[in-house]
């Protein structure tokens, strides 16, 4: 079993949740994160969905410059996969977090701020498993 998703998939599956987590935004009346709300003032924009765009370019940008850190300085092979990685775990367990607490009544973690430290402590520790197998593979 590969560690990584290939950069291929990793991609499909991100846009998905993106895209996902926009729709989501809009179907509950949300206004988005306090860390996005001000890039949308910024740019103009008031739906969610339309600035997906952007959010993939952030992440497109974050993936390539933390995989080249990633490579230079651990001497990870496979570094941008591996990053892609962890950012599609994290925002895929984001996803399930919000339609569990939007659809399903779930009330152990209600506030999006509070999500910071387990999704943190989620993409740490998937990510250094995944190093570890990498490295050893």
């Amino acid at each position: 079993m590969k560690p990584v998703l290939s950069k291929r998939i990793g991609w499909i599956l991100l846009i998905i949740l993106v895209v996902f987590d926009a729709f989501l935004d809009l179907i509950t009346g949300a206004r988005g994160s306090s860390f996005w709300n001000p890039i949308a003032r910024f740019l103009g924009i008031e739906l969610t969905p339309l600035l997906t765009p952007f959010v993939l370019i952030i992440f497109y940008f974050a993936v390539k410059i933390l995989g080249w850190l990633v490579r230079k300085i651990d001497k990870t092979p496979k570094s941008e996969e591996l990053i892609l990685t962890v950012l599609v775990v994290v925002y895929g367990i984001f996803d399930i977090w919000l339609v569990a607490v939007n659809f399903l009544g779930f009330t152990l973690i209600t506030n999006h701020r509070l999500m910071i430290i387990p999704l943190t402590i989620i993409g740490l520790l998937y990510g250094l498993w995944a190093q570890k197998k990498l490295k050893t593979a």
